[in-house]
């Protein structure tokens, strides 16, 4: 018969390994659920991006119809009023209405510049701030993943200093013995 003199050490070090093993399972397992979050949270970014460039150019776009309709309106008025030269000797017949018709026309085109230039930009780059800051922040809330750490270390087997301890008892239990027999006798 082999007596192990750490059987209780290796035992209670079994049982902090399993312990160990189900937390890092239940760790394991809240991670994925935070991965699972994560992937839903960039898809949902990603459809709020598109969207806040979509506005923006539809928002282009009504500010490009407006100023069409601002130069149709300059046009309809221009010709509504335009007179027929009659062959007079005035140089500059009509030019000023035709020059009020083309300044309207240039500021309807500086104003869509405008929207689709350097207005769209700062739309779009905020868009893209709004995004990367809202993707940074589904990345702080997935966390690190879990990690199982240092393994639990198994003491060794100790059979030696388990014979020598029955041993010793046997030779306890002989001397005690010895020892009241030479008492009675």
């Amino acid at each position: 018969m082999c007596v192990d003199a750490n059987a209780a050490q290796r035992q209670a070090a079994r049982e902090r390994a399993a312990q160990k093993n189900a937390i890092f399972a239940q760790e394991k397992l809240k991670y994925f659920n935070k991965e699972a979050s994560f992937s839903r949270a960039l898809n949902t970014n990603l459809i709020g991006y598109g969207r806040d460039v979509s506005d923006a150019y539809v928002q282009a776009l009504y500010t490009q119809g407006k100023g069409r309709s601002a130069v149709e309106k300059a046009a309809r008025t221009y010709f509504a009023t335009a007179k027929v030269n009659e062959g007079g000797r005035s140089r500059r017949f009509g030019v000023k209405d035709y020059q009020t018709l083309l300044q309207k026309r240039a500021e309807v085109d500086a104003i869509v510049d405008t929207t689709f230039g350097r207005n769209f930009a700062y739309f779009q780059e905020g868009a893209k701030r709004k995004y990367q800051a809202a993707n940074v922040q589904a990345r702080e809330a997935l966390g690190i993943p879990a990690a199982y750490g240092a393994p639990v270390m198994m003491p060794p087997t100790n059979r030696l200093g388990g014979a020598l301890q029955i041993a010793s008892q046997v030779v306890g239990i002989a001397t005690g013995t010895q020892t009241f027999l030479a008492g009675l006798g």
